[in-house]
């Protein structure tokens, strides 16, 4: 009989080690004419954060969702809400915000996580769709027009590179936890649920209790990437445009390209997404178009099939085979 192997913390920390060097290092090399680079770092680690909620959701549990831009503009909304409307000071809105999508996502998982597939599926994308017509429709979420004046939340200043630290900081934290969590026995409980959940059901696995803490932990997730979106990246001006369906869609993309069920696939989805939206930006200005966005839905799907032709378990996985076979 084979007994699972210990944690072994050398190999567990090496990664996150290495992504603190980078964090430290990288951003202070984006100086001058490269600048501009720090509110896309600071936009990539946003995505990143929800993007390893809905790693550990879809990758590592099986269930899909396509509704977790909900999750993360009620966590934006209900932060941003809270302070103007109600003058609730920075931190306690934070929580509030953070708290509403934990809420919302326990009643909703509660609800529906009895489904299965392309049932599931669209549930979620129904909620996603609800929450994105309450805060458009509502007058106090300024409707269309949005929220402005909203409190900005300092680290060692009110920088973009001091932005940069902070956000990557959480999401540091968030992938060593994550790492924790897929390597712990809870970990192999989440993968066995995704391998067949009667069979896990067998195993004395509380499966629905299972699936709906992880799906409470990943709208969390993407609560605090709301928080964050309202309070660090966009701390004047919160409007509902990057809360659409579409935006549901780019985020299991992210979770696709990546590779599911790899926590180090959030970050490499969540960055070569944010990266190829900047390349189609630079690309228009050269040619003197403004009409390249138009295509940006058209150029994601195009790398997204690219990457199910040459590599059909996502990036890290491909990339770590390629490794490996030159190792050999």
């Amino acid at each position: 009989m084979k007994f699972p192997q210990p944690i072994s913390y050398t190999r567990l920390y090496r990664g996150p080690m290495i992504l603190l060097l980078a964090i430290i290092v990288l951003p202070l090399l984006a100086r001058g004419q490269y600048s501009y680079l720090l509110p896309l770092a600071q936009l990539c680690g946003i995505w990143a954060i929800v993007v390893l909620g809905l790693t550990l959701l879809m990758g590592f549990t099986g269930q899909v969702s396509l509704g977790h831009a909900g999750w993360f503009a009620l966590g934006a909304y209900g932060a941003g809400v809270a302070s103007s409307a109600y003058h609730v000071s920075l931190w306690p809105a934070m929580f509030i915000g953070i708290a509403a999508g934990g809420l919302l996502a326990f009643i909703a998982g509660v609800s529906i996580l009895r489904l299965k597939g392309h049932h599931l599926a669209l549930a979620t994308l129904c909620i996603g769709v609800i929450i994105y017509e309450v805060i458009t429709k509502m007058e106090i979420t300024g409707g269309a027009a949005g929220l402005n004046d909203l409190p900005q939340l300092h680290f060692f200043g009110d920088s973009d590179l001091s932005k940069v630290y902070l956000i990557w900081f959480i999401v540091l934290l968030v992938m060593i936890w994550a790492t924790h969590l897929t390597e712990s026995p809870a970990g192999r409980a989440l993968r066995a649920i995704h391998g067949d959940e009667d069979a896990a059901e067998s195993l004395g696995i509380s499966v629905f209790s299972v699936k709906v803490k992880v799906f409470v932990a990943s709208g969390i997730l993407a609560s605090l990437a709301g928080v964050l979106y309202a309070f660090v990246y966009t701390p004047s001006y919160l409007g509902p445009e990057p809360f659409t369906l579409i935006f549901s869609v780019l985020l299991v993309t992210m979770v696709v390209i990546g590779g599911m069920g790899n926590i180090w696939g959030a970050l490499a989805g969540a960055a070569v997404l944010t990266g190829m939206n900047e390349v189609i930006r630079l690309v228009g200005e050269r040619l003197g178009s403004t009409q390249m966005s138009k295509y940006e839905e058209l150029i994601s799907g195009l790398i997204l099939v690219l990457i199910m032709i040459f590599s059909n378990d996502g990036l890290i996985p491909g990339l770590r085979r390629i490794f490996q076979r030159k190792r050999s």
